[in-house]
């Protein structure tokens, strides 16, 4: 039957159906799919001109300070100087660790180790909003085309640095006061490649690349935990969550002896497990960050490099035996200290630390080659041209490849996302709202 029944009450005396013609039903239907049709229509346009306005409207320092409930992940100064001290931090840590430097009882691996720990923070963050600008400009189910433009942004410039690495044989594996060739098999190659080195047990090369395969595999459930948190009513959903996580990491390591871990191999399956789960809460401040970060900022910009650096002397004060849980705290609270500082004002700082996060990557995957090149293959050169090369190389190639390489292949998994068809459900529905709104125009 091609028309809606509407019936009165059966306690009306000698009542019969109302029946609505066929063509006001379809007429009633195809209004309703156009509605629908015109909010996500709507919905992208936008998306698209906060976009366009986000990214092309400067912003000044003031405005910054005084409406920071609007100011977007992507434009802030705090978050480009918590990726820049992030990748510093990994730099001075292997430079410690080539000339073998001494720093009294500081451990020179801590320092390293908090700057990745702070790489992950930021990296969840920032994909949040990435994940966020993605679900309000298209209908299309976020886990293809999220993948797809995390894959075309890590995969050339780890795959072009892992290749060059294996070609010309540069030794990349720095030990105390040295850097070491690794001698690479097929098996090893294909993991470098592939980022699957925790996975296969394999080593590193060059030595940055441990932490990209973490990377990696957060992507998978990254958008997952945006719509968690996108849905959580409340900040203490994901707040209560990341405890969660962390007291069953610890639940399930005390209940089977397996805490401390072994610094070796591993001795049962659910240490395996532990041992590839111990960054998790490493990354989830970052989901915190995004739950709470649209709330009004209380304490000046200036202040926030001085937390920083409170955060860590702590790492280096209480890590003791233990820097990974350790570092899960000061992740945690660089997350909660990142919703209550303003904006840093603009000026030749910002700018600077702008820059820096920019090519951070490069300089993350190519300083060991910059080291290597500086101080070992020139070490017959005095000081200060050794200093002069490691400089020149560590500033001119992360900048070269990001807009030779990186950048291009960022735009390219960009428009490759963008051709991903939407869920089938929502492709009906669209089709059916467009012929049903052809059909009342005629």
């Amino acid at each position: 039957m091609s028309s809606m029944d509407l019936h009165f009450p059966p306690w009306f005396p000698e009542t019969r159906a109302i029946r609505v013609p066929a063509q006001i039903a379809i007429r009633v239907r195809a209004l309703r799919a156009v509605a629908i049709a015109l909010a996500l229509a709507r919905r992208r346009l936008e998306a698209r001109r906060n976009n366009v306005e986000e990214r092309s409207t400067p912003v000044p320092a003031e405005a910054r300070n005084s409406i920071p409930r609007t100011m977007p992940g992507e434009m802030s100064f705090n978050l480009d100087f918590l990726r820049s001290a992030a990748v510093l931090l990994v730099v001075g840590f292997h430079f410690a660790k080539l000339f073998n430097w001494q720093f009294g009882r500081l451990r020179v691996t801590d320092i390293g180790l908090l700057g990745v720990m702070l790489f992950f923070v930021h990296t969840t963050l920032v994909l949040m909003f990435s994940l966020e600008r993605q679900r309000a400009r298209s209908t299309a189910p976020l886990f293809f085309p999220f993948m797809v433009r995390r894959c075309f942004r890590i995969y050339p410039l780890a795959i072009l640095v892992v290749t060059f690495v294996y070609l010309f044989r540069i030794p990349s594996d720095l030990q105390f006061g040295r850097f070491d060739l690794l001698h690479q098999n097929s098996g090893n190659l294909m993991a470098n490649l592939l980022l699957i080195q925790n996975v296969t047990l394999q080593k590193a090369n060059p030595g940055p690349l441990w932490s990209l395969p973490l990377e990696i595999q957060m992507y998978l459930v990254l958008p997952a935990l945006f719509l968690f948190a996108s849905r959580s009513k409340s900040s203490w959903g994901v707040i209560v969550f990341w405890w969660s996580a962390v007291a069953m990491w610890y639940l399930a390591g005390f209940s089977t002896g397996m805490l401390p871990l072994s610094e070796g191999g591993v001795r049962s399956p659910v240490e395996a497990l532990l041992k590839f789960t111990r960054f998790v809460p490493c990354f989830l401040p970052g989901v915190v960050a995004y739950k709470l970060w649209r709330r009004p900022r209380v304490l000046p910009g200036y202040l926030w490099p001085v937390f920083l650096l409170l955060c860590w002397a702590a790492f280096v004060l209480f890590s003791g035996s233990a820097p990974i849980q350790t570092g899960w705290f000061i992740c945690f609270g660089i997350a909660l200290g990142a919703c209550l500082f303003r904006e840093l004002r603009e000026n030749f700082l910002a700018r600077l630390v702008r820059r820096i996060a920019r090519y951070s990557y490069g300089i993350y995957l190519l300083h060991y080659f910059a080291m290597w090149l500086g101080f070992v293959i020139c070490r017959s050169l005095n000081a200060a041209l050794q200093i002069a090369i490691f400089t020149a190389t560590i500033v001119t190639l992360p900048v070269i490849l990001y807009h030779c390489v990186e950048a291009p292949f960022i735009a390219a998994g960009v428009k490759f996302s963008e051709r991903l068809k939407p869920l089938p459900i929502l492709t009906q529905a669209r089709g059916h709202a467009d012929k049903e709104a052809a059909r009342i125009c005629s």
